[in-house]
């Protein structure tokens, strides 16, 4: 009788017998007849599912930014093989351990697309590790710059509910630990490793040759390798295989160089100087004094009369590289084109120590190549030391001093007037060479900032509009010039102005108005390389106004100032070249895209190139990276 009641029982809707809807999915699927053995091991599935579900949202939505799409197989590989490896941890281990693996890093994941998403909005490049070295000392994020991407916030929602959905079934119905889940699981991790082992090596080998391809295959390799441009970078590997090998390269970065590498660094090196020739602009303002200024976030249309009547009349005055760019490598964009046009070398990627800024040689630094020429080499910013670690690597770069606000006793640091108080010290020398960076544009831009306060009714005058960050931008300018006039009337004053060469180069493009859109609807460009277009120029009372309309970079401008000033430059490695010679005439961008002034080629959309141009590229961005990396000329047997 009770055998006959337990079967009736048995066949009861669950809810009458106060089963909760999951014990009742539980009884009623899962411990169906189709799946003896696997009922209890369903959860799983949607843990597998989870790990696809948010890869796949984070390429999807920015699947347009890299040079491949998300239906790139290599990275649904990496994807598919980590998804595996995680599944079959989950499948084979005890209860405590299982539950960690099956939430961490799953969670972690999820908070990492997210970052990439906000670290997209800010800086057009998802986030690495290596940006963390910059963390609190300069990269100055306001959180108004900073969205994130719906799709990305959607499929981080969904790979989180199918991680509780998976929980909620292992609660249910806990397997019991059995010899067979635990050989799967093993199998599982297996499998997953090797297809990423067999993905990482089949379709990114590692090719030492003294010959750079320009295939579409070199390209994504390069990506995946060398970590220029980390939205490629991911985009080629997923969002795991690129996490693990972000982390990886910033925790055991390459400090080493082969023999191999120094012997092509030294072909570069000796090509390069083959290639060279006097022009005649060598020399010409060798024995003059120099300051040098790196204008934050002076963009092209905001360098005009109305803005800038300072800066636009030595711009009238003087040899102007009309087409100039100023790529970006590392989210610290300011920190990227300082090191640039200091170092004649690109900045560190991933995979690289930011410790090579501090402990690195750097011989032909734009300072220690006028110190050696008899200069005194001083350098002067509204912010302190701490910040970009400029009191160490710019005495490590061989200036004398670094000047921050404190030393200048600046009222303000936001106001770049007040950097004239460090007039002595910029002309103490004789001669001299001084770099000087300003602030005043900088971000974030609004109506607290002590900067628009101090020009807001002129420069809503002067730009005829009063909509938000054009006009904080306009405001931003106007107190830069007003450093400039200042620093020119001194230099008049104290007799120096006819003796002194001026440089001026923006840092980047102005993205603090954070809207690309517009900004290149004003400086008439499609697409965000060519954004990057920006002012360098030089005046000099011995130089006639002119214009040059090679195309340039931010690599080229210690060359270029090299070759005026008749600097020796004999054994340097420089990634740029002479903008005022035969070589050179091209910029190219950290995702491998490149503009000669006629053509612009895109890594992304391919189509026809010069693929000697192409290969060039390939293997200066590669050199570069390893003289670096390696301390190139730190570690050479007869150091200059």
């Amino acid at each position: 009788m009770k055998q006959t009641d337990k079967a009736l029982d048995k066949n009861r809707p669950g809810q009458e017998q106060g089963l909760s809807f999951w014990q009742c999915f539980a009884r009623n699927r899962l411990y169906s007849r189709d799946l003896p053995g696997l009922r209890p091991y369903l959860y799983i599935i949607p843990f597998f599912l989870a790990y696809l579900v948010l890869d796949f949202s984070l390429r999807f939505t920015y699947r347009g930014m890299g040079i491949v799409g998300v239906k790139y197989l290599p990275a649904g590989l990496f994807t598919l093989g980590w998804a595996l490896v995680f599944a079959g941890l989950v499948f084979f281990l005890p209860k405590v351990p299982r539950w960690f693996v099956r939430c961490v890093p799953l969670v972690t994941f999820v908070v990492l697309a997210i970052t990439h998403s906000g670290f997209m909005s800010a800086f057009r490049k998802f986030f690495s590790f290596s940006s963390l070295s910059f963390g609190g000392t300069g990269s100055f994020v306001d959180a108004s710059y900073i969205t994130i991407n719906w799709k990305v916030i959607a499929g981080s929602a969904i790979a989180v509910l199918l991680m509780m959905i998976s929980g909620r079934l292992l609660k249910v119905i806990p397997p019991k630990p059995v010899k067979g889940s635990v050989l799967a699981g093993v199998l599982a991790c297996l499998v997953g490793a090797g297809l990423v082992a067999f993905t990482h090596i089949h379709y990114f080998p590692v090719v030492d040759r003294m010959i750079w391809e320009t295939s579409p295959e070199e390209n994504q390799r390069m990506a995946y390798h060398e970590f220029n441009d980390t939205t490629n970078a991911l985009m080629v590997s997923g969002l795991y295989q690129y996490t693990v090998r972000d982390l990886g390269r910033l925790l055991f970065p390459q400090d080493t160089m082969t023999d191999e590498e120094r012997q092509q660094i030294d072909d570069y090196v000796a090509e390069y100087e083959a290639a060279q020739k006097d022009n005649a602009y060598t020399g010409l303002l060798a024995g003059k004094n120099v300051i040098m200024v790196q204008l934050e976030a002076i963009d092209t249309w905001m360098l005009q009369e109305a803005y800038m009547p300072n800066l636009a009349k030595l711009k009238s005055e003087g040899l102007v590289f009309t087409n100039h760019y100023t790529p970006a490598y590392i989210s610290a964009g300011t920190f990227n084109t300082e090191f640039m046009t200091n170092s004649g070398l690109l900045p560190a990627t991933g995979g690289i120590s930011t410790s090579v800024y501090t402990e690195n040689a750097f011989p032909y630094s734009m300072a220690n190549l006028f110190r050696q020429a008899g200069y005194t080499a001083r350098s002067f910013h509204n912010s302190d030391g701490q910040v970009y670690d400029r009191g160490l690597i710019h005495p490590n770069l061989g200036y004398e001093k670094y000047y921050g606000g404190y030393d200048m006793q600046m009222e303000s640091y936001q106001l770049d007037r007040h950097l004239i108080n460090g007039f002595d010290e910029m002309t103490e020398g004789d001669p001299f060479y001084s770099f000087v960076i300003t602030y005043s544009a900088h971000g974030p831009y609004g109506e607290e900032s002590g900067v628009y306060q101090a020009h807001a009714k002129e420069a809503q005058a002067a730009a005829q509009r009063t909509d938000g960050n054009y006009v904080y931008a306009v405001a931003g300018a106007m107190e830069t010039d007003l450093f400039i006039g200042e620093l020119v009337d001194r230099l008049t004053q104290e007799g120096l102005l006819e003796d002194t060469v001026l440089i001026f180069y923006a840092d980047h493009y102005d993205y603090y108005m954070m809207d690309d859109q517009l900004n290149m609807q004003i400086k008439g460009v499609d697409n965000g390389n060519l954004l990057q277009h920006t002012d360098f120029f030089i005046w000099s009372a011995d130089l006639a106004p002119t214009q040059i309309d090679k195309v340039t970079s931010s690599l080229d401008v210690l060359p270029t100032v090299a070759n005026l000033f008749g600097l020796d430059t004999s054994g340097a490695f420089l990634a740029g070249h002479d903008g005022l010679g035969d070589q050179g005439g091209y910029v190219f961008f950290s995702d491998g895209s490149w503009y000669d002034g006629t053509t612009y080629w895109s890594s992304k959309n391919g189509g026809a190139g010069d693929e000697a141009r192409s290969a060039e590229i390939n293997r200066i961005t590669t050199l570069s990276n390893r003289v670096l990396a390696g301390n190139y000329y730190g570690t050479a047997e007869q150091s200059p």
